[in-house]
């Protein structure tokens, strides 16, 4: 059986970040739930809550939430339509499929005024003579009756047999209460022990009446049959199926992977390495686990290896890991050994020499795009086209800004060109 409670809550309020107090909308369907709890406590603001297919027979404690617009309890067990009357805002309200049976439990929701939209097929009150008239009749700020839309004309017709109708099923009840017909709380079933093979076929082959008690008992069945094939999946080996490659070599060494052929950069300078591989920025962080060593680096994402040696021995201690929230870049920078500045100040530092080359680098494109004999002269002295060379060089920075370098090269090949005697002299 599944509670709601606190923990389950924030399980479902991941879009939320967790928090509860704020939330808006929560989905608990296909949870086994057998009773509205913890809601009024935890999540006052709700406004739209799915509650279909669980096991609820009562609809309780949901008369703290002022906000509620839409309560979906589709599939369920419930037997009467009762206590939302605090719900003030309820505007749509699914009832389909349950077990309602007397339609005089619709006046409980006269004091909803703004419920536009009500949903009760599948109820055996739907069978009754004159159900659809009764309803519009007794819920006038209705717009919809199970998805058909209420006309003028209709209203007025079911104004007119109403009455008749209403001492109808007074008599009824009382005739049924003197009988002794009233309902009887049925016991949870307890669950069967036994063949697990017999009552996997009682559950696929016999026929069961549409009650709440046999929803009860074939979700019982389900819970010995999914806890006899967990403990079949638990007792057989796992295959797993990653790569079961070595990630070392006999004699001892690294042995460079990259199972989820991720894009990657790894960049080399006087004092730290840094390793830049591009994931999708809707990957979630905690999917991603890095692990530095002197001499190689390994970045486990979603249980795939990326596994890389280091030209040079670095400090596990000095290693800063960052990740960017428009691109999902990931940017691990690793200070070498013997190096005595921090961390913290290399990275920065780092950032604002990106942040002045993808200055410099746009304002000279601009300029150059201006200068077309000089753009022309470079084409002729280098070979190759402009436009490509800047595109091959483009390279993204930890920050997540475009560092461009074109200038800075083309700049350099235009000196050395131009002084080289073996250039031929231009036309």
């Amino acid at each position: 059986m599944g509670r709601i409670d606190e923990a389950l809550l924030r399980k479902r309020a991941e879009h939320n970040d967790g928090e509860l107090s704020s939330l808006r909308e929560v989905t608990l369907h296909q949870f086994d739930i057998e009773k509205i709890e913890n809601l009024d406590v935890y999540c006052r603001h709700l406004e739209i809550l799915y509650l279909q297919n669980n096991l609820i027979n009562k609809i309780e404690n949901l008369h703290k939430l002022k906000e509620l617009q839409y309560l979906n309890l589709a599939l369920n067990n419930i037997k009467k339509i009762e206590n939302l009357q605090g719900c003030e805002s309820l505007r749509k309200l699914d009832l389909t499929v349950n077990f309602v049976e007397d339609l005089l439990d619709l006046e409980s929701l006269k004091v909803n005024f703004n419920l536009q939209e009500l949903f009760l097929v599948g109820n055996p009150l739907t069978q009754v003579d004159g159900y659809r008239a009764f309803a519009v009749a007794t819920l006038p700020q209705l717009k919809f009756l199970d998805g058909k839309e209420i006309d003028k004309s209709e209203r007025i017709l079911a104004l007119q047999v109403a009455g008749q109708m209403r001492d109808r099923l007074l008599l009824e009840q009382q005739r049924c209460i003197k009988q002794g017909d009233s309902a009887v709380s049925a016991e949870t079933p307890q669950l069967r022990s036994g063949n697990i093979e017999g009552i996997k076929e009682d559950f696929l082959n016999k026929p069961v009446p549409h009650t709440p008690e046999a929803r009860l008992e074939a979700a019982a069945d389900i819970r010995i049959l999914n806890s006899e094939s967990d403990r079949k999946t638990s007792r057989s080996p796992k295959t797993s199926t990653e790569s079961t490659a070595p990630a070392f070599a006999a004699d001892g060494r690294v042995l460079q992977r990259n199972q989820g052929k991720w894009s990657y950069r790894l960049d080399d300078d006087e004092d730290a390495i840094t390793l830049q591989v591009e994931i999708s920025r809707f990957l979630d962080t905690s999917l991603i686990d890095v692990n530095v060593h002197p001499t190689w680096v390994r970045v486990t994402i979603k249980g795939q290896i990326l596994q890389l040696c280091l030209d040079s021995e670095v400090a596990v201690d000095k290693v800063n890991c960052e990740r960017c929230q428009s691109t999902g870049l990931l940017a691990v920078t690793m200070l070498k050994s013997g190096k005595s500045v921090e961390i913290s100040d290399y990275v920065a530092a780092r950032k604002r020499r990106a942040s002045e080359l993808s200055k410099t680098g746009l304002k000279t494109e601009t300029t150059l795009s201006e200068r077309g004999t000089r753009t022309r002269r470079n084409q002729r002295l280098l070979g190759v086209n402009e436009k490509l060379a800047a595109s091959d060089v483009t390279v993204k920075g930890s920050s997540g800004m475009i560092t461009t370098k074109a200038f800075l090269q083309s700049q350099s090949a235009e000196v050395d060109a131009a002084m080289d005697s073996d250039v031929p002299p231009l036309c």
